[in-house]
């Protein structure tokens, strides 16, 4: 029987309620008249029982009365002596014709000795004699209770505490029968009606304080003991601190105002444990509650992100043999995910969710960690899987008692939304799109859907979209983490820098320990980092015709060229440094340029400028070069824009040889509908020094095939088309006119992938034509294979090696290249 029931260890009922069930005595009226019998009675009923026992035991039993068995009964219940009552009942009462309260003894003591059903059925009996007895009704209740009914003790006591509602005896018993069968709700109003009667009686106050603690309600129920010294004992005080500092730990899990207060609690608790080791280290009688404690601990822990301390502390908790509860891993899963351990934090949650004593309101959310712990482990198909089997069995509505047709169970919007989101982690931003925007219908108030749907949009290079979306949502809930980030985010995408500092300030402040606040303050970290890209090639050519090997590039070419960026000023500012050098072998010589630049860049909304004077040197002096270029975005969809170049530096090398030179100008409109598609046109018009005027046309396009987690297929186009006003008498390669056309299918395919690390590899295979006025139209193939590296978002690499044939002049020119790129930020 637990110690904090209605009744004391051993199963003997606490006095008051005792009391109330003993509160008559059948004296004996002929047998026991003489003054020396009667002196014992008083002594008995003062709680001097040993006379009156004495006396009794040593009358024969075929001497005995009834009226002296009767007395026998109750003074050995009133001394706590059950098995006595029960002998004393069975040897020399069962055949008599007892009065009531004498039947009451026995019951008591059959029920004290878990004998239910004898219990029971002394209890009927008596009744049957005085059936509008209350002690006798309550005594059957509580006995009803311990016997596994405690349905029909509840309805008995509840006849009971109708009849006479103020009594505090009544409410305790039908707060027992409540308890029993697990109304701690419903029995705590029983017993604060009955401390609110009789305040100042020990055995309410305590069952009081315990049915606070069975509520959960540690605090007031160790204020009420602290009120009242000696009330309860040392071990059940201790108790009450450890579930004190456990509630504070629960508290802390959960969202709150600020995050100040959940680390306050996290903080009080840790206090609290400290205290309590200090205060019970060495009695070894709190052994178990010390293990507790240190269970419980863990989750203060990990609400303060110490994660390494989790798993240090659970360590030794297994090396001493201490078996990890469910409510514990949880804490450990969670610590490991904090740790960037996600293939031990799976298999964690993966236990937790299977294990039968699993709290099932907190399924959801452990689900959800174990699908992000399987992404983050690059099992982004098990993570869908997890997500989908969450969503496909969690009920929609909840049946409730008065609800014909239930209410919505917030936990299925939840899971439909993780198994939405799934989508973007596999390659589908399609279809979870179209799930999300579905969802949002059906819950419209919800902010973590809207949130959600506004995080796809900006995945889907919608990020105006993303951004109408969250303005909406702020009107609902204006600091949830959630949109915050997605705020923070959308503003990254569309260069506001000022609103992306001060969410992130914001979100820093308050969440310092989530993951996705510190991945939001690493990406703005490297923004404000100083940038350098790197970008070379070389190639080798063979074939060709009268004009030699490499009509365009030369039979042997390679460049580099390096531009130092500076961290952002004032925002939307950076200043730029580059210098680049440009080799290429042809049969009239080698040509070579050289050149630095020196330029301003102003990144802000909906547009992108840059300026920048160079020095040129093709071996002709030095020379200045100049070059503006500028982007706008019209929306989403749509962008534009265009630039001026003196001395361009797409001017052919073979041409610098020969002090050539040319000036260009260039526009282009881009329409983007989505992450998977996408269309630009762009036009280049260039006067060379020679006097030839060059229009370059170029079309590109791609169009998403397939996707998935690791791997997308794309088809791409490039038509392109030229026309020069001279075209005899250069020394470059110079059609009169051409136009090509040359499909290709481009695939990438992710080798690795972990948190901000990713190696991947591309694949490119194409075939078109290529027609040149004056000569026949012939083929274009292309085989292309490379591989890129990004490390801790600050490293970015990639080479790419191709092979091209195609006709030139009407001679087939094959070509070989690579083109490799570096960007750091440091």
């Amino acid at each position: 029987m637990p110690r904090n029931a209605l009744f004391c260890p051993g199963g003997r009922l606490r006095p008051l309620l005792g009391v109330a069930l003993c509160s008559q005595l059948l004296w004996p009226l002929t047998a026991l008249a003489d003054t020396s019998y009667d002196q014992l009675i008083r002594q008995a009923r003062d709680g001097s029982y040993t006379p009156a026992l004495t006396f009794l035991r040593q009358v024969p039993p075929a001497q005995q009365s009834a009226g002296q068995v009767s007395d026998h009964l109750q003074i050995a219940s009133w001394a706590g002596l059950d098995a006595e009552v029960v002998s004393v009942y069975e040897t020399q009462g069962v055949h008599r014709a007892l009065p009531s309260q004498a039947l009451g003894a026995v019951a008591r003591a059959y029920r004290n000795l878990k004998r239910w059903d004898d219990a029971e059925r002394v209890y009927r009996q008596a009744l049957e004699r005085e059936p509008g007895n209350a002690d006798l009704q309550l005594g059957l209740a509580v006995t009803e209770a311990d016997d596994g009914n405690p349905q029909d003790a509840i309805r008995r006591a509840r006849e009971q505490v109708a009849r006479q509602p103020g009594d505090p005896s009544r409410r305790m018993a039908l707060g027992y029968a409540l308890t029993r069968s697990g109304a701690d709700s419903d029995a705590l109003f029983e017993y604060d009606q009955a401390y609110a009667r009789a305040p100042d009686k020990p055995q309410v106050l305590r069952e009081y304080v315990f049915a606070l603690q069975r509520a959960r309600l540690p605090e007031p129920a160790l204020r009420l003991a602290e009120r009242h010294p000696g009330l309860i004992d040392a071990a059940a005080t201790r108790r009450l601190e450890g579930e004190l500092a456990a509630e504070r730990v629960r508290l802390a899990e959960r969202p709150s105002r600020t995050e100040r207060e959940r680390f306050d609690l996290a903080d009080r608790a840790l206090a609290d444990y400290d205290r309590l080791f200090a205060a019970w280290s060495a009695d070894p009688q709190a052994h178990d509650d010390r293990v507790r404690w240190r269970l419980d601990r863990l989750g203060a822990l990990k609400a303060r992100s110490r994660n390494a301390e989790v798993l240090s502390e659970q360590q030794k908790l297994l090396d001493e043999g201490v078996t990890i509860p469910t409510y514990a891993q949880r804490w450990v899963a969670a610590a490991y995910l904090g740790l960037r351990q996600p293939e031990k934090s799976a298999e964690l949650y993966r236990q937790v969710l299977a294990s039968p004593d699993a709290d099932p309101a907190d399924r959801v959310d452990d689900t959800s960690a174990l699908a992000y712990a399987l992404i983050e482990s690059d099992r982004p198909e098990e993570a869908r899987e997890v997500a989908d089997n969450l969503a496909s069995t969690t009920q929609a509505r909840l049946e409730l008692k008065g609800q014909p047709v239930g209410v919505s169970n917030d936990e299925w919007v939840d899971a439909q939304q993780l198994a939405a989101q799934m989508g973007q982690h596999n390659g589908d931003l399609p279809g979870s799109q179209q799930k999300l925007d579905a969802l949002a219908e059906q819950a419209p108030g919800n902010v973590g859907v809207r949130v959600a749907q506004a995080d796809v949009y900006l995945a889907r290079s919608w990020p105006r979209r993303a951004e109408s979306l969250n303005k909406e949502t702020e009107s609902a809930s204006p600091r949830d983490l959630g949109l915050e980030l997605s705020q923070a985010n959308t503003a990254l995408a569309l260069q506001e820098w000022r609103q992306l500092d001060v969410l992130t300030d914001d979100v820093v402040a308050r969440y310092p320990e989530s993951q996705q606040v510190q991945r939001l303050a690493r990406e703005r970290q490297v923004h404000e980092m100083a940038e350098l890209r790197v970008e070379g090639y070389t190639g080798r050519s063979f074939g060709g015709g009268s004009s030699g090997a490499g009509a365009v590039t030369g039979s042997r070419d390679y460049g580099i060229e390096s531009v130092l960026y500076s961290p952002p000023i004032n925002d939307n500012w950076r200043l730029f440094a580059g210098a680049g050098y440009a080799f290429g072998r042809f049969t009239e010589g080698d040509a070579q340029r050289r050149w630095q630049r020196l330029g301003v860049e102003n990144r802000s909304r909906d547009m992108t400028l840059q300026a920048e004077i160079s020095n040129q040197s093709y071996g002709y002096g030095n020379k200045l070069g100049a070059r503006v270029a500028a982007a706008f975005d019209i929306d989403d969809h749509w962008q534009y824009g265009g630039s001026l170049e003196r001395l361009a530096a797409a001017t052919p090398l073979r041409a610098l040889k020969n002090d050539i030179s040319a000036n260009s100008a260039s526009a282009f409109l881009r329409w983007r509908a989505n992450e998977s598609r996408e269309w630009k046109v762009a036009v280049t018009p260039s006067h060379f020094s020679d006097g030839n005027n060059r229009t370059e046309y170029l079309l590109t396009g791609r169009e998403g095939l397939y996707s998935n987690a690791h791997v997308q297929v794309d088809l791409g186009l490039e038509v392109g088309a030229s026309h020069n006003s001279k075209s005899e008498d250069v020394p470059y390669f110079n059609p009169k006119s051409d136009f090509s056309v040359l499909p290709t299918v481009n695939i990438n395919h992710v080798l690795y992938h972990r948190y901000e690390t990713r190696w991947s590899q591309q694949f490119q295979i194409g075939a078109g034509s290529y027609s040149q006025r004056g000569y026949s139209t012939g083929g274009v193939a292309l085989v292309g294979y490379g591989q890129r590296f990004m490390w801790n978002d600050v490293l970015e690499a990639g080479a790419n090696l191709s092979w091209i044939s195609r006709p030139y002049d009407g001679n087939r020119e094959r070509d070989v290249r690579l083109i490799f790129d570096l960007t750091y930020r440091f």
